[in-house]
């Protein structure tokens, strides 16, 4: 009996150690396995329409960028005859708005602050709708 007994509480105290073991190896596979793990972005989807006939025009650009940003603003035929060098060119796409647009393009001035920069604004006439859309180039220069 006291055999029986002193088995049942050897398998008893080795059953739990055994546990704890396993714990302990489950803890470690769970930490290994975490390093593993990568962040997953969801990409949004994009749709992207042409108008095969756009009629896009040059036209002068005259928004309130040019007087709040005089100091720094130039046409790109100043910009050459000054020998000003590019450093950057963006553009802003498909507003309606010409006053967005400014707005847009001022944004992105004030983050960059360039030397000096300039903006080509083209417009194309949406027949259907009796509607501009309006996109600009815009191009930082420094002094070369």
């Amino acid at each position: 009996m006291k055999k029986t007994l002193l088995s049942l509480t050897m398998i008893a105290l080795s059953t739990g150690a055994l546990a704890q073991d396993v714990d302990r190896l489950s803890n470690a596979q769970l930490a290994e396995e975490m390093k593993q793990l990568v962040t997953v972005t969801e990409e949004a989807e994009l749709f992207i329409t042409i108008d095969e006939e756009a009629s896009f025009e040059m036209v002068e650009y005259r928004g309130f960028i040019t007087e709040t940003y005089s100091d720094i603003y130039v046409t790109r035929q100043q910009a050459k005859a000054d020998g000003l060098e590019k450093t950057a060119k963006f553009y802003v796409y498909g507003e309606k708005d010409i006053d967005e647009l400014g707005h847009k393009i001022a944004e992105r001035v004030e983050r960059d602050r360039p030397r000096f920069f300039s903006v080509d604004l083209f417009r194309d006439y949406h027949g259907d709708s009796g509607e501009f859309n309006y996109v600009a180039r815009v191009i930082e220069y420094k002094s070369s």
